[in-house]
């Protein structure tokens, strides 16, 4: 019964962001976040993003679904929070992606794991890029971002966005300023030599 009214909770404070207006609204949820991207060849299909929820969002989460409170979410219980989780799809995920300046929806995202770490929820996203982006020629723009202002989406303290693979070393993330109220700031991907 708790579970109905926490699934309840959670989707009543989502769908009330709608309600409020931008001037009124202000976080409730801070979300550390973070693109990975694998570039083992300038073109990439896809990427992967975390967020870490802030300590009252995990909390009261875990108590909720981690049912015999051994700290980690197996089997059902980790299936009834991504169920929770996707909850977030109606939002896009808070994904703010452009390609050369314009725009760009991801083909599909979904949740690859979800894992309780130093008392933190942690959640892993899969992105699938609606077409190859080749970094070499074309810039990719990472942010993230509530356009209700209702989740503060923060990038980790590592940075927004972590590479590794082969190319690695030859990409250049650099971060510049959001003209958008709900984003922090924009890292601009490229892997030109």
């Amino acid at each position: 019964m708790t579970r109905f009214w926490l699934g309840l909770f959670v989707s009543t404070v989502l769908t009330s962001t709608l309600f409020v207006s931008q001037a009124m609204a202000h976080p409730h949820v801070w979300v550390d976040s973070q693109y990975r991207v694998a570039v083992e060849r300038a073109q990439i299909d896809s990427l992967e993003a975390t967020w870490s929820l802030d300590l009252f969002t995990s909390t009261s989460l875990i108590a909720e679904y981690d049912i015999n409170a051994d700290g980690a979410l197996t089997g059902q219980e980790k299936l009834d929070m991504i169920e929770i989780l996707t909850s977030f799809d109606k939002y896009g995920y808070f994904i703010k992606m452009k390609q050369n300046g314009v725009d760009m929806t991801p083909k599909d995202v979904r949740i690859v794991d979800v894992r309780i770490r130093d008392m933190m929820l942690w959640v892993r996203l899969g992105i699938d890029l609606p077409s190859p982006v080749n970094l070499e020629t074309t810039t990719l723009s990472l942010a993230f971002g509530d356009d209700e202002l209702y989740f503060a989406m923060e990038p980790l303290e590592e940075g927004l966005v972590r590479l590794s693979g082969a190319l690695s070393e030859a990409c250049t993330p650099v971060e510049r300023e959001a003209t958008e109220t709900s984003v922090a700031f924009w890292v601009d991907l490229t892997c030109r030599s």
